[in-house]
Formats: structure tokens, sequence, C-alpha cells
């Protein structure tokens, strides 16, 4: 029978949490929304977002996580079967939780692979020559055209795809300490370094002009407080950059001690990954911009997404400097770091459903799991739009509804006394029952909402049109989702 690690030192526990949620979303996506969405006017619906729905659910995923993880279960599969006993349906709903964060690595192991590439080449001087002018679409437009030929993409790109499932895999097989947190407690140090670094160059350009366009994006256009958009996306970053309603957490925290304070490694991991969004991420790439290219640059930079963002403008501002090629090096090995640790976490609850509930060995659970993550991986490489419309489906929609679920079946169907029970065990602060009421309705509430107001605003851009490529990423949507739900229900012959 597999014998289920635990962590083996509370600081890895916290930097492996925290490598969980800090990823490419905390350094490229956040600045963007900030500097697309009002400014500081974004930080109010995002801090509400917060407090409402980000700190309630990583909570929740820690507490339901210790809970399964000393019953043997680790998958959120096995999770729903442990509190509900062992209903095919409570299974089968649960599958969701190893689906959702299978289906986003498949294409965001792909997005690392090119942060590794880029860092590469950075190293070696292979990246573009930078065009020496204040007009930024003209300065960017050597590094927009490396960035489309690689992404196509090119041997070299298929090349670093490969390099990075390797990489993935081989500290996948090396297991939760000697693997996940071993990188960890080596990665995330050296992530908060390179950003520390990398924001004082950015805030420091320009005679310091860094520092006014670090005010200018935290200015608040108070005006966009009334539209809806601002609220969804601000809700929409919650979930993405905490790693929320994904199941990774929840798997994370089966693997801690029975006696374990999951309270206060979720506030842990909540605190270290908002320290790395709002003050490392927000100092690095719209800062730089503004000093480099002007206030009037940075809502064209922010409205052409993430992608832009971080493979073409920031390079193109690195490059220019001094020792531009190592400053670039640092940015690109800084995202492959966030992106690194986020992605074996991502892969962990579809190894823990094959280890824990179909008594797999690891390697074989982990040789499966890879094989998988890199056909997606590969599909998301050649397939044009699949990308995108697994991150639809993947990293919006279904994060919606399953956050939902979690707060909907974990507390008030499993009960509020027993929810509050499994709380307070252990915890360094008791939380009173009152607690639980309010912001656990607040938090279905406020997913009903954003739920509304998101289908109102991306439905009908979704089903506008049609095509033969759209068609093979549904499909492939489907089957996992009908084949890791069956494998949850058939698996039940395995318990003890």
């Amino acid at each position: 029978m597999h014998k289920r690690e635990t962590w083996a030192s509370k600081i890895g526990l916290v930097f492996a949490a925290a490598g969980n949620a800090i990823g490419l979303g905390n350094i490229l996506r956040f600045p963007s929304k900030v500097a697309l969405y009002g400014g500081g006017a974004f930080i109010i619906p995002y801090f509400i977002s917060l407090i409402v729905l980000g700190i309630p659910l990583m909570i929740l995923e820690w507490v339901i996580g210790r809970y399964a993880g000393s019953k043997g279960h680790g998958s959120m599969a096995g999770i729903m079967g442990e509190f509900f006993n062992q209903s095919s349906l409570a299974r089968a709903v649960g599958s969701l939780g190893v689906t959702i964060p299978f289906l986003i690595v498949c294409y965001y192991i792909y997005i690392e692979s090119w942060t590794l590439g880029f860092a590469i080449l950075s190293i070696f001087h292979k990246m573009p020559h930078p065009v020496h002018s204040s007009d930024p679409q003209l300065a960017m437009m050597p590094f927009l055209d490396f960035y489309r030929n690689y992404t196509r993409p090119c041997l070299w790109a298929i090349v670093f795809l490969i390099i990075t499932l390797c990489i993935n895999a081989y500290l996948l097989y090396k297991g939760v300490v000697k693997g996940i947190e071993f990188t960890a407690k080596i990665g995330i140090p050296l992530l908060f370094l390179m950003g520390i670094i990398l924001s004082i160059v950015s805030l420091s350009l320009n005679h310091w002009k860094g520092l006014e366009g670090l005010c200018f994006i935290f200015k608040p256009n108070f005006n966009k407080l009334l539209n809806p958009q601002v609220w969804v996306e601000a809700a929409g970053q919650i979930f993405f950059t905490l790693s929320l309603a994904m199941g990774a957490i929840a798997t994370y925290a089966s693997y801690v001690k029975e006696n374990e304070d999951v309270l206060k490694i979720g506030l842990y991991t909540a605190g270290l990954n908002e320290f790395v969004e709002i003050v490392i991420g927000g100092s690095i790439a719209i800062p730089a911009a503004f000093a480099i290219f002007g206030a009037s640059s940075i809502p064209t930079l922010a409205n052409e997404g993430t992608f832009r963002l971080g493979f073409i403008s920031m390079p193109a501002i690195l490059m220019s400097l001094p020792f531009g090629w190592f400053l670039s090096f640092i940015w690109f090995f800084l995202l492959f770091i966030a992106a690194l640790t986020s992605s074996l976490a991502l892969t962990q609850p579809l190894i823990a459903l094959f280890e824990d509930e179909m008594k797999w060995s690891h390697n074989k659970a982990v040789s499966i799991a890879v094989l998988m993550v890199s056909l997606g991986a590969f599909l998301s490489a050649f397939i044009p739009e699949f990308l995108d419309e697994l991150d639809f489906w993947a990293g919006t929609l279904f994060l919606i509804i399953f956050g939902f679920i979690e707060i909907f079946a974990f507390v008030w169907l499993f009960g509020v006394d027993s929810f509050h029970k499994e709380l307070n065990k252990n915890a360094f602060l008791r939380i009173p029952k009152i607690f639980v009421y309010i912001f656990y309705s607040l938090s279905l509430i406020f997913i009903g909402v954003l739920f509304y107001f998101w289908a109102i605003v991306k439905f009908p851009q979704y089903f506008s049109h049609m095509s033969w490529n759209l068609i093979v990423a549904r499909i492939f949507i489907v089957v996992c989702v009908l084949l890791l739900a069956i494998a949850s229900i058939r698996s039940k012959k395995f318990l003890n």
C-alpha cells in the first residue's frame, strides 16, 4: 500500500504553499489588470474580493485537505467522497477539482517553457537588438516579430517545451518532500531576490521616473467602480492568483501533519502571495514601461494583454539598458521559477488521484500524469486557439462553478458545526461560529453575482464564432471531464 508523504518542515510547507499560489498571474496579469481597470480603483474590488472570497476559500481548502489527508485522500475526488460517504455523485463532482488543474497545466506549462527559453536565449545573447525609439510600437517591433516566430512554434520552442516537461517530471518523480518542497525552498527565496532586484531597476529608470509609473497605475479612477467588468476582473484575479477552486491547495493541504495549524498556513500563503503580487508584480513591468515610453503607452500595453507585456515590452526595455542581456535573463528566470512552482502544484492533484484512489505506485502515477500533460501541452503548442479555449473553460468558468460547489458542499451540506469544529482544530486563533455564517454566506452571494455579470460579458464573446480548432479543444475538454469523472467513480472499488 502506498504510504502518503507529509511535508518535512514548516518553512518548506509555507514556501511550497506560496509557490502553489505565486505564478505568472502575480507578475504579469495583475499589473495589466490594475493599469487597465482604473488603477487604485481596481484595488478596492480586488481587496473586497480577497476578504469576501479569497481568504474564506483559501482557509476552506486547507481545512478540508487536512481532514481528508488524514484519511488517505489528496485529490478533490477523494476528498468529496470522504466527506459524503463515498457517494458516486460526490466523487464525480469532486473530479472537477482534478480536471480543472489538469486542463490549466496543459497550456500553462507551454507558457512556462517560453520563460525558460527566453531566459536561456537572453544569457546566450540571442535576443533581438532593441530599436532606440520613444515610440513603443517601433521600439518593440523586433521583439514582437521574435515572439511571434518563437510561439508559432519554432524548433527551439519545442525543444524548450520538452526540457520543461522533463524538469517537471523529474521533480514530480522525486515526490512531495524531495521534489516539490525542495524546489520551493530554493525557488521562493530566489524569486523574492530577483523580484526585488528588478523592482529597484524598474523604479529607478529615467531618474526614478518609474516611481511616477507606480503612482500612475495605483491612482484611482473611481468612475470605473460602477463598471461590473471591473468587479468581474478583480474577483477573477483573486481566483487565479491564489489558485482557488483548482483543487491544488486542498491537495497540498492533504500532506500536512494531522495536528498542523492550517488557519495559520492559509493566512501565510495568502500574505506571501499578496506581497509578491502587489509589491513586486506592481513594481516591475508597468513602472518600467511608464519610465521608458511614457504614460500614454500604458493603456495600450495593458489592453494588449499579459503576453505582450511580459514577452515583448519588458525584454525591449531591459535589452536597451546596460547589461540588458543579464537583466532579461533575471526577468525570464523569475517568471520560470514562478511558473515551475505552480505547474508542479497543478499536476499533483492528478497524481494524488492515481496514487490515493486508484492505488497506483508513485512512479506509475507520475508517468501517466506527465504523459497526459505532455499531450495537452503539445496540443496547446500546435493548435491555434486551443490555449485560449482551455483558459476560458478551466481557467475561468469552471473556477467560478467549483468555488460555489466547494462552499456549498463543505460548509452548508457538511454542516456549519462540523466545519467550524474542524476549522478551529489546533488553530492559533479561534474563529467564532458567527464568522463562518457571515463570510461563507457572503462568498456564495458574491460568486453568484460574479457569475451573472461574467456570463453577460464573456459568454456572447466566446460563442460568437466557431472553428475546427475550437471544436478540437472542446472535445478534449469534454473527454477529460468524462474520463476523470469515470476514474473517480470506479476507483471506489480500491477503497479499504
